[in-house]
């Protein structure tokens, strides 16, 4: 894994502040490896809070990315992929995959606001939405570089701070294992994923 301490979120009053208190989440994708999220309910409360909710459902697992848009996004987080073979839409087209598996519609059924104050940079965690700004769910996706023209229409909630190699690996059609909190136990040093 390496260190993606130079991915800097920002808002229009200046870099969000990342600090040791935010909540974490590792991030498992089968074959290519683990990242940890630092999640920012500085900017984005009501989105962190609905995604940690998702994530400590285990709504995520099993879930597949099912949208790579090559150099800018990749995308995962809706529930029907369950069902499908990734290796099905890993050499289709994103419109191919809505088109056969109709994928990238479905979510938990529970909307959030939109959040849009922070800035869409490489490494950064983006809620997806549909076409009316309080639509996103849990559907997410990575900005694989400085994504700037999606700034103020997208919720940025977290950003990667271990494991940017990974990201930059991840198909469309990887499967997500889990996602899990990250242990933060008494003396600030970070444990792995928290039991259940």
């Amino acid at each position: 894994m390496c260190a993606a301490s130079s991915i800097q979120p920002a808002t229009a009053d200046g870099p969000v502040r990342l600090t040791a208190g935010n909540p974490r989440v590792a991030m498992v994708i089968e074959k290519r490896g683990t990242m940890e999220i630092e999640l920012l309910p500085g900017v984005a409360p009501k989105t962190v809070a609905h995604f940690l909710g998702l994530a400590d459902r285990r709504f995520y697992d099993g879930i597949l990315f099912h949208r790579l848009e090559p150099k800018l996004l990749v995308q995962a987080g809706d529930p029907e992929s369950r069902k499908v073979d990734g290796q099905k839409i890993a050499a289709i087209t994103p419109a191919e995959v809505t088109q056969l598996y109709h994928l990238g519609l479905g979510g938990s059924g529970r909307t959030v606001p939109l959040e849009a104050s922070a800035t869409c940079v490489r490494g950064t965690l983006g809620l997806a939405r549909g076409a009316t700004p309080d639509s996103g769910d849990s559907q997410f996706f990575f900005n694989l570089a400085d994504n700037h023209r999606l700034d103020n229409q997208y919720t940025v909630f977290g950003k990667v701070i271990a494991g940017l190699d990974v990201m930059d690996r991840i198909q469309q059609g990887d499967r997500i294992k889990s996602i899990r909190r990250v242990r933060k136990p008494a003396g600030g040093q970070r444990r792995g994923p928290k039991a259940r």
